[in-house]
């Protein structure tokens, strides 16, 4: 078995023929597809049994309770038997050939451990955009941190050898939990492939994860960011400009935190204002850079002060 598709299903019988009609148009050979049934209360578990029935391709997981995405999408990686694995979430879908041209492209640069492909996030709202990983290219993590890919810790848009998760696993009661594993994940890379071809749609939901706040899901997302920047720190090939901006990237879930009611929990870190003024990097970021180095351990209170009297 060649690729592993796990397919986490909890109440999205609205969604999941659309989702499954994407991927048997993909023109790949060799490959599985699990759906893991988390206990879904809807007609979503009846769907899968039937995609059972005609495509001989699809295994079909039905858990007794709803445990969440992590335990559903951990057991797939537990029944999994492809040499690669993917993961899709079930309201979501690809573009056409996504999988046959990146695992093609896999074929050619047999070194790559992980594939990361582009996707077009918040499909089908006015805040949608496309994340481009970039023409083929291999980095390692280090290159894959200097990037700022962190930023799209996803779990789908990537294919993964299935050897990187013989010991990884998404943690159970956690929100984001993609920001907590992917990060662990990649780190075990050692080489991860940029690629342009395909398109995966990820489409938001009203009512999902992504568009909910609340005081555990603001939390959990601020301790993932905050374990990911412990361990970019901890990479001695990242230049100190390369660690003040995924700083910064921490300070804004901070800032969220303390906006919701929080209070400050980062670590300090000190960024010089001649590195802050004279950064190659874009303006936004020279403004933040520039405020952190003048207002020091105050700038997370400061910003978030100015935010909340700007919304009255």
């Amino acid at each position: 078995m060649k690729l592993t598709i796990i397919i986490p299903v909890y109440k999205v019988e609205a969604y999941l023929d659309f989702c499954l009609k994407s991927i048997v148009r993909q023109n790949v050979e060799d490959y599985e597809v699990i759906l893991v049934d988390d206990g879904s209360p809807d007609g979503s578990g009846a769907l899968c049994d039937a995609w059972l029935r005609k495509d001989r391709r699809f295994r079909v997981i039905h858990c007794l309770e709803n445990r969440g995405l992590s335990a559903a999408r951990n057991k797939g990686l537990d029944e999994a038997q492809g040499e690669y694995v993917t993961f899709i979430d079930s309201d979501d879908y690809i573009s056409p050939n996504t999988l046959q041209a990146n695992m093609e492209l896999l074929a050619l640069h047999p070194e790559a451990d992980v594939l990361e492909y582009p996707v077009c996030v918040y499909h089908g709202t006015a805040k949608a955009y496309r994340y481009m990983p970039g023409a083929c290219e291999i980095t390692d993590y280090t290159g894959w941190a200097r990037r700022k890919g962190y930023i799209h810790s996803y779990a789908w848009n990537k294919i993964y050898k299935r050897s990187l998760w013989k010991s990884l696993r998404f943690p159970e009661g956690k929100w984001y939990e993609d920001v907590f594993t992917i990060p662990a994940v990649l780190r075990q890379a050692r080489y991860i492939l940029r690629s342009d071809k395909g398109l995966y749609y990820y489409c938001s939901r009203q009512g999902s994860i992504s568009n909910t706040f609340c005081d555990k899901g603001i939390n959990d997302l601020l301790q993932a960011n905050l374990m990911l920047y412990h361990t970019l720190s901890d990479n001695t090939d990242l230049s100190e400009q390369d660690l003040d901006e995924a700083y910064l990237h921490l300070c804004d879930h901070q800032i969220m935190r303390i906006q919701f009611g929080g209070y400050l929990c980062i670590p300090e870190r000190k960024i010089p204002l001649h590195r802050a003024l004279f950064t190659p990097r874009p303006l936004n970021y020279r403004i933040k850079a520039i405020l952190k180095a003048l207002s020091g351990n105050h700038y997370c209170s400061i910003v978030a002060r100015t935010r909340k009297v700007l919304k009255r």
